[in-house]
């Protein structure tokens, strides 16, 4: 009896190495991202940009069974500044880690796992949508997400890589729903219809970061450009029905606290709308010619890190131009995401605070443009001497600016320029003496009064103010020190402590009113003044 023995080869210790390493290079970006954002992560106290310490607060009131509310303040009210997306997040992060302030490194670690997810979906977006090779998706992956803003982002309490993780992945999905027109579900499939997990996505994106809702109107968009107007009006409807508990819960807490402190307690569009009511809609023209300037400086000095302004002004121009010529084909290959990127900078552009961290937010979207613009040029193949010129000196211009942001970055990395040393030795002689002069119970006016409660426990308001109308026209001392006049007579704190120059010059000014309204009672350390309400 005979027969034949099949046999199947095995797999040389080279390919197997292989085969496990396409695995892995795909997650390779996102490895090195976490990374160095673990590596940058210190445990220097919140409060730097004052909302990392609000969105520990919160996350403590919802952790603590307090629901979403301002612990610090007299009496807790409602929270309706920032959307729930992120302190909710954290407060989860709070139940596996209650140790406060241990924990705070346990939430810019996973703010650091969250960029590092990030650089993964940013690589997946490039293969999908452009065709890049594995490597060329990791290198634009890296490049996008290792700059020091970034990486200052993603190292501190911050929702920003919340939101560009889960807008990455909505943008993701869209960009198949709307490229590829599904067939109907047979009625025993239990999958929900594409339409209603878009809004659950962009629903959570905006519920995040209030700039998502361009998420949302870039996805209905689409929707009814392609005439898919059944799947538009499923997808608006079930975006409200997301959106709709949080827009209750602020219409319904509106206006709780004294003027001065609804700029940072209260909801931004009652700001602007009430920016718009007194200034007029020249209000809206004045606010887009500064937050136009301020994103100009930005992107020179990411361009061209040099004290030249006409260099800085030529490297603004090739920036814009290569993005010009990138859009069509992000259009092309991913309108959702071309018609988000414009909504959001519309939103960005009428939006009155410092856009800074608004455009870091999406950077490596942002960033989509000019390569896919050096991409397109280096395909391109003139049959004219004036075509070959322009795009030998288009492709001169992009090496250039690929160099200066390379130097930007470099020096920022040198100079540890996400690090927030600097912040916490001035707040801790402040925090020292509210711990050892001032009863556990006592209500103080301060500064960084979310850093004040969440460090000693006190109750705290605020001594800064801010209105929409601040960004184009700085407040005026005499305006600031109305402002704390309000909130002193209001809150009768037992005391007002503060160390910054500008505020203490405008808390002193009160000692010198008929009849004074605060009294010097006491100095700390850093140039601190500690005053005392006047009694009446």
């Amino acid at each position: 009896m005979t027969g034949a023995i099949a046999t199947v080869p095995r797999a040389t210790p080279a390919r197997t190495a292989s085969m496990a390493f396409a695995r892995v290079l795909p997650w390779l970006a996102g490895a090195i991202v976490f990374a160095v954002g673990a590596f940058a992560v210190d445990g220097q106290p919140v409060g730097v940009l004052r909302d990392d310490a609000m969105y520990v607060l919160l996350a403590k009131s919802i952790a603590s069974g307090h629901g979403y509310r301002w612990l610090n303040l007299p009496g807790a009210p409602a929270a309706i500044h920032f959307p729930p997306g992120y302190p909710a997040f954290l407060a989860v992060l709070w139940w596996i880690a209650p140790a406060f302030p241990a924990n705070i490194v346990a939430f810019k670690l996973a703010n650091a796992l969250l960029a590092g997810l990030s650089a993964v979906a940013v690589a997946r977006f490039a293969r999908a949508r452009f065709d890049m090779s594995e490597w060329g998706a990791q290198g634009i992956a890296l490049v996008a997400m290792l700059p020091f803003p970034m990486l200052s982002l993603s190292t501190q309490v911050l929702s920003e890589p919340l939101f560009l993780l889960v807008a990455l992945l909505t943008l993701l999905y869209a960009e198949r729903v709307i490229q590829i027109r599904r067939h109907r579900p047979p009625a025993t499939s239990h999958q929900p219809p594409p339409a209603i997990v878009l809004a659950m996505l962009a629903g959570a994106a905006t519920l995040v970061r209030t700039n998502g809702v361009a998420v949302v109107a870039a996805i209905a968009l689409l929707f009814c450009l392609r005439r898919r107007l059944r799947e538009c009006a499923v997808f608006v409807a079930t975006s409200a029905i997301v959106l709709l508990p949080w827009q209750l819960w602020v219409m319904s807490h509106a206006n709780a606290l004294p003027a001065p402190m609804r700029g940072n307690y209260e909801s931004y569009l009652s700001l602007v709308g009430d920016a718009i009511r007194t200034q007029g809609i020249g209000f809206l023209a004045a606010v887009a010619m500064r937050t136009s300037h301020d994103i100009a400086l930005m992107l020179q000095y990411a361009a061209a890190p040099v004290s030249v302004a006409p260099v800085r002004w030529i490297a603004l121009a090739a920036l814009g131009a290569l993005s010009v010529v990138g859009a069509p084909a992000l259009w092309r290959r991913a309108p959702v995401t071309a018609a988000f990127l414009a909504l959001y900078f519309v939103i960005v552009l009428l939006w009155p605070y410092t856009p800074g961290r608004f455009l870091w937010c999406v950077w490596p979207l942002l960033l989509l443009l000019p390569i896919l613009g050096a991409q397109r040029t280096l395909a391109w193949l003139p049959r004219s001497s004036f075509g070959s010129i322009t795009r030998i000196s288009a492709l001169a211009a992009a090496l250039g600016l690929a160099i200066g942001y390379v130097t930007y970055n470099v020096n920022g990395y040198r100079a540890g320029a996400w690090t927030t040393t600097s912040y916490a030795t001035r707040l801790q002689p402040l925090i020292v003496h509210v711990v050892t002069h001032t009863p556990r119970d006592a209500l103080l006016a301060t500064e960084s009064e979310g850093s004040v409660y969440l460090y000693t426990g006190r109750s705290t308001v605020p001594l800064g103010t801010y209105s929409a109308t601040d960004y184009v026209r700085s407040r005026t001392a005499a305006q600031s020190v109305d402002g704390i006049a309000t909130i002193v007579e209001h809150y009768h704190p037992l005391a007002v402590v503060v160390s910054t120059r500008f505020l203490r010059a405008a808390a002193a000014e009160l000692t010198l009113r008929q009849p004074p309204i605060l009294a010097v009672a006491d100095t700390f350390p850093g140039g601190g003044l500690v005053l005392v309400p006047v009694q009446r």
